[in-house]
């Protein structure tokens, strides 16, 4: 896969269709290598207001323990963009699930109302080899602190937002370097209800992006 392809793809992903911001995670307990990569691109099917969203992230290792992931979707009626760091102290072997999280800072504008959120994603996650398939199903209670303003508001309003968010990655044998990825999203206070599904795309600094 040649590296205009992969431009091409994500600019149908982000730009192709009416999209506003979401709450996914589409995140488990691996962490890159430094200097390997990973796009991911989502469609979200909202279960609670009728709709369908779009979006994409581009995650980034570090270390053995850390990485960063940023975020961007657009569309018709709003636009969102973030940053995210990583942390997963405990890694995933085979006696114990990996344990970590997300924090960062989400900025999402929809018309006439901006939020600015900073979120805390804990993830818990197992990678579960099955024959020649690999799950790795993941689980996650976000928590959210929103600062919201309308335009000619300059109070605005701040409150918490709460979900509990499961999901699964997919590997299989037919390629390394794409899998698949789904997740469910359940409201507990203030946040958006959806199911998600979404192809991840892995590269690196001496490969490049080439799909095996």
């Amino acid at each position: 896969m040649k590296l205009q392809h992969v431009l091409v793809a994500t600019a149908l992903i982000l730009f192709g269709s009416s999209a506003w911001a979401d709450y996914s995670v589409m995140d488990n307990g691996e962490v890159l290598k430094p200097g390997h990569f990973k796009a991911t691109g989502n469609t979200q099917v909202m279960t609670e207001n009728a709709g369908v969203n779009v979006g994409g992230r581009v995650d980034m290792g570090l270390t053995d323990d850390y990485g960063v992931r940023g975020l961007l979707g657009a569309g018709k009626s709003g636009v969102f963009l973030g940053g995210l760091f990583k942390w997963m102290p405990i890694p995933d072997t085979e006696t114990q699930p990996a344990i970590g999280g997300n924090i960062g800072l989400l900025y999402l504008k929809d018309d006439d109302i901006s939020d600015l959120i900073f979120r805390l994603e804990p993830l818990v996650s197992k990678r579960l080899p099955v024959e020649n398939v690999v799950f790795t199903p993941y689980a996650s209670v976000p928590v959210g602190l929103r600062m919201r303003k309308s335009d000619g508001d300059d109070d605005g309003d701040k409150d918490l937002t709460l979900q509990l968010v499961l999901g699964t990655q997919l590997q299989i044998p037919t390629w390394q370097k794409l899998q698949f990825i789904a997740e469910v999203g359940i409201d507990l206070d203030k946040a958006p209800g959806y199911l998600n599904v979404g192809a991840i795309f892995y590269w690196d600094s001496e490969t490049g992006m080439v799909l095996e």
